[in-house]
């Protein structure tokens, strides 16, 4: 091979090797976009989300539109503000905002509350008919396993307390 037709034939790979590298970075730009798009739309509905539950939470009018059979308006505040709590856990775990070895300890420490218990039993099977994506499967998970732990928990702090009383 003449030396003229090997610079062009290394020439020619050089440029194909570049041309391929930056449509890569191009596409891995693009699909960078998207998600950051994304999840800005996400943080925009969760703040509206967020806001609508405040005002809520602070408006009798509106309890009767999240109250459910004979709840009182404090127990309708507070069923709107556990909401709240668990809405922002699951954001911050959805835009990976923190690792999965921190939801734990965020859900742990939800389901420590009785209040929280007790929403999630009454909203879980909602919150899962109203999400399938694989962050809000995973999440459901783990505040269903801190949900078991919390309740046998409770329900051996009951049983000794019941114990000590008799």
């Amino acid at each position: 091979m003449k030396p003229s037709t090997a610079i062009l034939v290394a020439a020619a790979a050089v440029a194909t090797v570049t041309t391929l590298s930056a449509e890569r970075r191009h596409r891995e730009t693009m699909r960078l976009a998207k998600e950051q798009h994304r999840q800005r739309l996400e943080l925009g509905v969760a703040g509206l989300h967020q806001q609508l539950l405040a005002d809520a939470a602070a408006d009798s009018e509106q309890w009767e539109i999240w109250g459910k059979g004979e709840r009182t308006p404090e127990e309708t505040r507070r069923t709107i503000k556990v909401n709240r709590q668990v809405c922002l856990t699951q954001l911050t775990h959805t835009l990976e905002l923190v690792s999965l070895d921190e939801l734990l300890v965020r859900a742990r420490a939800l389901m420590e509350r009785p209040a929280v218990r007790k929403f999630w039993t009454e909203t879980r099977d909602f919150r899962s008919r109203e999400t399938q994506t694989p962050e809000s499967s995973a999440f459901i998970s783990v505040l269903d396993r801190e949900l078991a732990a919390a309740t046998r928990k409770a329900s051996a702090a009951d049983e000794v307390a019941a114990e000590v009383s008799s």
